[in-house]
């Protein structure tokens, strides 16, 4: 099943969980940059949707690191984060976890 999945022989499913978990949320975080750069509505269900999915992690990155200029990089700081975070703990994960 986890060959199915692509998670990689003798990982389980916290590994996957981890894997795709961040995986998406990175995903969600750069869709709602696309959408805002587009200008879609903000009321659009799936916009407030994203917002709900993606402002706990955009939120406290947004309120340490400024705006350059007109340019918001909180999404990238996150993004990077989110991904450090994702490698740490699955290379902390003992085999077969």
């Amino acid at each position: 099943m986890s060959m199915l999945l692509g998670i990689p022989p003798g990982h389980g499913i916290v590994y996957g969980l981890i894997l795709y978990g961040v995986g998406i949320l990175i995903l969600a975080i750069f869709v709602r940059v696309i959408a805002s750069w587009a200008g879609l509505d903000e009321r659009n269900g799936f916009i407030r949707f994203l917002a709900r999915l993606t402002d706990p992690f955009l939120e406290p990155v947004r309120r340490i690191v400024r705006r350059a200029g007109v340019i918001d990089i909180s999404f990238l700081v996150s993004s990077f984060l989110l991904g450090t975070l994702q490698v740490l703990l699955l290379q902390s994960l003992p085999r077969g976890w």
